[in-house]
């Protein structure tokens, strides 16, 4: 698997953007940018990897789990539901497989299909 800074520059070339031109539209410098390509940087901060995920159509998730980061307001959120946390703390308990989660992400679109009001 490749590391963040080799991801962000496939992302990048992906996208047709030159180091210059992202560095501009995320507002951070080019030589920065260029030191977390080549790994000479650690990932940055969340802001800057939400931006990057933004400007490279990219999913904020993965480049997170790549940084070894959580998005903030992720946490913000787990800290604000007590009940995610004890959830969490079940499906790693409970040693859930990857069919498990699925499923369960299936039954909470499901109830959250049937909650919707109506038009």
């Amino acid at each position: 698997m490749k590391n963040f800074g080799e991801t962000i520059r496939d992302l990048r070339v992906a996208q047709d953007l030159g180091l210059r031109e992202t560095a501009v539209k995320v507002g951070i410098s080019p030589a920065y940018l260029s030191r977390i390509e080549r790994g000479k940087e650690s990932p940055p901060r969340p802001d800057i990897i939400k931006e990057l995920a933004r400007i490279l159509a990219a999913d904020p998730d993965v480049l997170f789990r790549l940084s070894s980061s959580t998005d903030p307001e992720v946490v913000d959120y787990l800290h604000d539901q007590p009940e995610v946390m004890n959830l969490l703390r079940y499906i790693k308990e409970s040693q859930f497989t990857e069919e498990d989660i699925k499923s369960l992400v299936k039954a909470a679109e499901n109830i959250k299909t049937r909650s919707q009001p109506m038009d």
